[in-house]
């Protein structure tokens, strides 16, 4: 036998109240009444709809006459090309904005979108985009006034009191034209001329016009483009609303002419007296149709009890991961196809997190095998570098003439600058989490970027074009920041300017745009004549593997990541970094950063602490040092640079003999690398760190320098872990610090 169907259950039940015929009757009554009340206000609010939209439409016009005024001023004409106008221009534009209160701001904006002059001060902090979208939208109507409006949160903060600042504003633009002695152009554009007004100083101004408020309870006024409310003044909080609506001016929206709305919304219960009177006669008839209601809807309620509670009970199973089929002998033929279905995605599921499970397993795997991938690689790279960092080291400390130590110097750069890359690719912490950690180290910027041009006038002079510093006679610029890192980003501009510069010069200039005795503002620059960028190609240049034009890479070379590295460290930086290009002409990139201003006191005070450190006499120091090393470069490295220090020392191939000598004999220190054969570095600290009496210091010397590493060292009870490649100064501190301050 079929089952019934709730559906039809339900309809039937409905069918029994006899409901239709009265509802009809008192639809009939109180509507008659409405109608008639209903009718009335909507003339009423027709005009006084059109009335405020007149006395808008009216404000608008004198204030875009008062724009054309100020616009044909000399001052504020030329402005754009004459910036000697500028103070007169900004007391025209205050007095401009004094004399007419409805206007908040006024900026003049150049052909190109920057901001020339603005007043208040607050105006000049627009951002360009926006600016930009202000100018090309005024070319819209051919060199006439426009008025556009700008709905932006931020904008609207700038320039509205904070209890409307989710007004909109208005745009009032004048084109700027400026009359010149020239046949060919006797007139010229040099920019526009915009008025912001918030729309909340409208409508007070439309209030105060005409002589009575606006806003009363149960009413609101809007002023809308299209469908888009742009301000709302008041509440009609009655649910059911009259409204009605009136044209003021045609502005431009969304970059295209639309008409600017004044809307009035009124609650109905003003004028629904006699509606009200007729619902209470109706009351009785609604009472006894909730009685029939209720009864009807208690026994649907006993219906379905039962069956929504099963329903309920299975969904909670599933909640809880029991995916076990149910039986589906419900009485409507809903509820089957309910637990049907219900069935169904339990099956479903359960084969989906079997899957799941076998592709975790899978992933672990991978994760697995791409760290000990990293680990290894780290290993190997590093150990190779060791050598070349430390022979540079001790070469540096040798007797050399002027240009061999200028040599040595570019050379540690390039070092320091690629050891800081293979940090970043090799550290799993930092390629996991898309995260870089800036230092904050004393820096002199003007010694930096002499280096800089030394490591690039090689390359300048074999392609004949010349490369110059520019530091607006800066002898030093001491700061705080991350040394690897500006040098990285300016290295990646340097490089792309020689790359494309075919003639001409290649300039790097450092100016400073604001300091105080906490922050330095510092502008950095590369200019060159090369080939320059098309304007469409400059805003995709920060993304990677992006290049300007398809045949770069062809001719030049490069895999288009060095402008998105940079940006990246510059955004990590808090500045920014912006490009100035003229296709066949040459290319700007402008940086500016806040550093931490390094004062002159201080400065003198680390000078003097570290050539206090630089006295370290290790020659008292009667024990030798048990080194544990197997490479053969990395044991005449360091065995060369403590030899220089004035220290004893003995080798041991791996982690073996390093035992059986620290078991033997006592030893001052103990530098352990951690990858040897025979037997590993942690392992033999291991051994010894658990002899009783043991108490020499152990520090790990290791080309495994990722965080899991250095921390799984201590953890063991290691002293100290100094990564490969060794940074002398790091190892003559940490010698210092285990030999002398230790005892």
């Amino acid at each position: 036998m079929k089952n019934p169907r709730f559906s039809r259950a339900l309809f039937f039940s409905v069918l029994l109240l006899v409901i239709t015929p009265l509802l009809i009757l008192a639809a009939l009554m109180i509507g008659r009444f409405y109608l008639n009340s209903i009718e009335q206000a909507n003339t009423s609010l027709q005009w006084q709809a059109r009335n405020n939209a007149a006395s808008l439409e009216q404000l608008f016009f004198k204030l875009e006459k008062n724009s054309q005024v100020l616009s044909n001023t000399k001052a504020i004409a030329e402005l754009p090309d004459k910036v000697v106008y500028s103070q007169f221009a900004l007391m025209q534009l205050q007095e401009f904005v004094n004399t007419n209160p409805q206007i908040s701001a006024a900026i003049v904006i150049d052909n190109q979108g920057f901001i020339v002059e603005g007043y208040p001060i607050t105006s000049l902090t627009l951002n360009y985009s926006l600016t930009k979208q202000i100018l090309e939208n005024s070319q819209i109507l051919d060199n006439q006034n426009t008025i556009q409006v700008l709905d932006n949160i931020h904008l609207n903060e700038l320039f509205t009191q904070q209890d409307t600042k989710h007004s909109a504003l208005l745009a009032i633009t004048s084109t700027l034209l400026n009359e010149q002695d020239s046949l060919s152009e006797p007139i010229k554009k040099t920019g526009v001329l915009v008025s912001f007004i918030p729309l909340s100083e409208a409508v007070k101004w439309l209030a105060k016009h005409n002589e009575q408020p606006i806003y009363q309870t149960g009413k609101q006024v809007q002023l809308k483009v299209k469908e888009q409310v742009l301000y709302s003044l008041g509440n009609a909080l009655d649910k059911a609303q009259l409204s009605s609506e009136a044209t003021i001016n045609r502005v431009i929206f969304d970059n295209a002419l639309s008409p600017l709305l004044f809307k009035i919304n009124e609650t109905e219960s003003a004028y629904t007296t006699a509606v009200k009177q007729t619902a209470v006669m109706a009351a009785g008839l609604i009472i006894t149709l909730f009685i029939i209601s209720f009864l009807l809807v208690r026994w649907l309620t006993l219906r379905l009890h039962n069956p929504l509670n099963r329903i309920a009970a299975i969904s909670r199973e599933f909640a809880l991961g029991n995916y076990k089929q149910v039986q589906n002998n419900f009485h409507y033929q809903e509820f089957k196809d309910i637990a049907d279905s219900l069935n169904s995605m339990a099956e479903t599921i359960d084969i989906q997190i079997t899957s799941l499970q076998l592709e975790k397993i899978r992933a672990e795997h991978s994760e697995q095998v791409k760290s000990q991938f990293l680990a290894n690689m780290s290993h190997e790279i590093r150990t190779p570098m060791n050598g070349i960092v430390g022979f540079l080291q001790l070469l540096n400390k040798s007797e050399l003439n002027q240009d061999q130590t200028d040599f040595v110097r570019q050379i540690n750069n390039c070092s320091d600058v690629l050891l800081t890359v293979i940090n970043d690719i090799l550290d799993f912490s930092k390629i996991e989490a898309n995260k870089i950690e800036l230092e904050h180290r004393q820096c002199d910027l003007v010694a930096l970027c002499n280096d800089l041009i030394l490591l690039f006038k090689p390359s300048c002079d074999a392609k004949g074009i010349v490369c110059r510093l520019d530091v607006d006679k800066l002898e030093t610029l001491t700061v705080e920041c991350d040394e690897i890192r500006v040098k990285q980003v300016l290295i990646n501009l340097l490089s792309n300017a020689v790359k494309f510069t075919k003639q001409g010069e290649i300039t790097l200039s450092l100016n400073v745009v604001h300091q105080s005795n906490e922050k330095t503002r510092v502008e950095f620059a590369v200019k060159d004549t090369g080939i320059g960028i098309a304007e469409d190609k400059i805003n995709a240049l920060f993304n990677p593997f992006v290049q300007a034009q398809s045949n770069i890479t062809r001719e030049y070379g490069g895999t288009g990541l060095g402008l998105a590295i940079s940006k990246g460290l510059i955004d990590l930086m808090e500045g920014k970094i912006n490009i100035n290009s003229e296709l066949g002409k040459g290319t700007i990139f402008t940086i500016q950063v806040d550093f931490e201003t390094v004062l002159e006191d201080l400065n003198i005070q680390q000078v003097e602490q570290k050539a206090d450190r630089s006295r370290n006499d290790f020659s008292v120091v009667e024990q030798p040092l048990l080194i544990a090393e197997d490479n053969p470069i990395n044991q005449i490295v360091i065995t060369k640079y403590l030899a220089q220090l004035g220290l004893k020392y003995e080798l041991a191939d791996n982690g073996q003999v390093a035992c059986d000598k620290a078991s033997n004999k006592e030893y001052a220190l103990i530098l352990m690398d951690i990858q040897m054969p025979v037997m590993d570095g942690l392992t033999a600290s291991k051994i010894l760190l658990n002899k009783k009496g043991f108490n020499t210091p152990i520090i790990a010397v290791s080309a495994n320098a990722m965080k899991e590493d250095i921390n799984k060292s201590i953890a063991m009870g290691i002293s100290d872990h100094i990564a490969k490649p060794i940074n002398f100064e790091e190892l003559e501190l940490a010698l210092a610090k285990w030999l002398f301050q230790q005892n």
